[in-house]
């Protein structure tokens, strides 16, 4: 119930709700991987790829912001904004 109402929001509100959004479903997905998997398994093709799109833009200010805060703001790290890990998003059978 609460996945699709967070992507519906993101929808709504557009690009500024990605990143409150995206940090959200990442905690849901850290609270309960097999339920957020099975959830994600059961949408459609359109719906995952928003879902990672939301999800990315979150990771994206995450980072950001620990990045300002780890570095004093004043350079940050050498990987350019990118993830060092890479998340690999295939949540279907």
């Amino acid at each position: 119930l609460v996945l699709p109402t967070l992507l519906a929001r993101a929808s709504a509100e557009g690009d500024d709700a990605y990143q409150d959004t995206g940090a959200r479903l990442l905690e849901l997905a850290h609270a309960d991987q097999t339920t957020f998997r099975a959830i994600v398994g059961g949408m459609s093709e359109a719906q995952r790829a928003f879902l990672e799109e939301v999800i990315r833009a979150g990771g994206r200010a995450s980072n950001e912001a620990r990045g300002a805060a780890g570095s004093g703001g004043a350079g940050g790290d050498s990987s350019g904004g990118q993830p060092t890990i890479a998340l690999k998003m295939n949540f279907g059978g």
